[in-house]
């Protein structure tokens, strides 16, 4: 793409004279901050933002929700309860994943997610449960903040052109029919940061060289280059400006874009064509546009490897990023979701409701269940139940013992020696064959005792 620049009468008129014209490099033009252009420009045209904003989404969307009552210190799961079918159902149009899905997205992009609980009267001393709950698009709500007060005076909804509809806030409780989810903005902490905001280089520089490469591959990777007008001796030659004009848009007709790469240029007398080249390391952009693909899944707290930025990485394999994502990205953003919908919405419900997650049920973070299980089974100072329990399983009759490693006995008999039958005996409890009784060995015979010699006489005297 050619453009001229507009320059001052005295710099144009010495252009003129040496009718040089040159197509080169404009200013840089950053990404404006309002929503609508952060979602066409940095999530619409930017798959480095998509791929993040959109696995982040699904990934908090994905892990199931669960209503829990607060009983005796522990939580009692709660199944067909009336807060479980809302989350399962917002509203007639959306289901809870896709609702939430939504809800994560705007709030990805934009900073901010604004949720109208239907029926909600924030005056009201009891307050009545929502029956249905809608997601208000970020860029038609705007925030009344509230002099003196952190709390907003009101939130202001305009579908199009009509009437902004005005949802008052209470002023001393800070209860509102709009639940607001908002990143932490230190400028304005009536609304969120986007995200994007700063991200907002790193989108700019990679949707830059995604056109630059788009724009040579469409010229077939040919540079631009420098016209010269000159007459017969070869010295500039004057024009005026309609010819100038015409003179561009005849090069801009026949020369420019992917319909016009391949054709040879046919100029008159006194027209010469100088390109300019570029060099290799011109045309290679794949090292800067994947340190800024890097750049902006940081933003994301992404992994690079889990949106197919190739390049160095933190973890070793897809598995470790994996479990490393879902315990430092999905579950800090889920757990914040939560907290306002249990300051917001359980309420309403009951005082003992909490809106949480089984961590168990998570596939993704089965690598550090299977971890913490060999390590707390490994840990020879503890009891088989608090073994149980840091697990989250119910304690067992007998289990308030430490077992030895070597041989898993109870610590108190690891010192006796146990009283262990012979093999083959009786007491062994084996039935083996009978064997024959072994024969007795004769019994040595005694030898006679001397007699006295007074017998010895008295017999030969007889």
């Amino acid at each position: 793409m050619a453009w001229f620049t507009r320059r001052s009468k005295a710099v144009d008129q010495f252009a003129v004279k040496n009718a040089t014209f040159l197509y080169g490099i404009g200013a840089a033009r950053w990404l404006e901050r309002r929503f609508d252009l952060l979602a066409k420009d940095g999530y619409e045209q930017n798959p480095i933002v998509y791929a993040c904003v959109t696995k982040l989404a699904r990934a908090s969307a994905s892990v199931d929700l669960h209503v829990y009552r607060k009983q005796g210190g522990k939580l009692v799961k709660l199944e067909n309860h009336p807060l479980l079918k809302l989350l399962e159902r917002p509203n007639p149009m959306a289901g809870g994943r896709s609702f939430r899905e939504a809800m994560a997205t705007y709030r990805l992009i934009g900073g901010n997610a604004y949720v109208h609980g239907e029926g909600i009267d924030p005056f009201s001393r009891k307050g009545n449960p929502p029956k249905e709950l809608w997601l208000l698009p970020t860029q038609s709500v705007t925030v009344q903040a509230q002099p003196q007060s952190a709390l907003p005076a009101w939130y202001d909804y305009r579908p199009g052109q009509a009437k902004p509809i005005r949802f008052p806030v209470d002023r001393i409780t800070g209860k509102c029919a709009i639940l607001h989810l908002k990143t932490v903005n230190p400028l304005n902490p009536s609304i969120g940061l986007p995200p994007l905001v700063a991200a907002a280089f790193g989108v700019d520089t990679f949707n830059s060289g995604q056109a630059w490469n788009k724009a040579l591959l469409d010229n077939e990777a040919r540079p631009s280059g420098a016209l010269e007008i000159v007459d017969r001796e070869g010295k500039p030659v004057s024009l005026t400006d309609d010819q100038r004009s015409s003179l561009k848009r005849m090069l801009d007709d026949r020369f420019s874009g992917k319909h016009n790469a391949g054709k040879p240029m046919v100029l008159e007398g006194g027209m010469k064509w100088t390109p300019i080249s570029l060099s290799p390391k011109d045309m290679d952009h794949r090292e800067t546009m994947l340190v800024t693909a890097r750049f902006i899944a940081g933003v994301f707290h992404t992994p690079p490897q889990l949106v197919n930025i190739p390049g160095e990485s933190t973890y070793s394999n897809y598995g470790e990023a994996k479990v490393a994502y879902y315990s430092d990205t999905v579950i800090p953003f889920l757990e914040s979701d939560l907290e306002e919908l249990n300051n917001w919405l359980a309420p309403l419900f009951g005082d003992d409701l909490v809106i949480w997650y089984d961590e168990e049920a998570i596939p993704a973070l089965e690598p550090r269940r299977k971890e913490k299980g060999d390590r707390i089974n490994a840990a020879t100072y503890m009891t088989v139940n608090e073994k149980r329990r840091a697990m989250g399983l119910d304690d067992v009759d007998g289990g308030d013992v430490v077992l030895v490693p070597s041989t898993n006995i109870p610590l108190e008999l690891a010192g006796e020696i146990p009283d262990l039958a012979e093999p083959g005996s009786d007491a062994d409890g084996e039935e083996d064959a009978p064997s024959p009784e072994p024969e007795p060995e004769p019994k040595p015979k005694k030898p006679k005792k001397p007699k006295p010699a007074e017998e010895e006489e008295d017999e030969d005297d007889a």
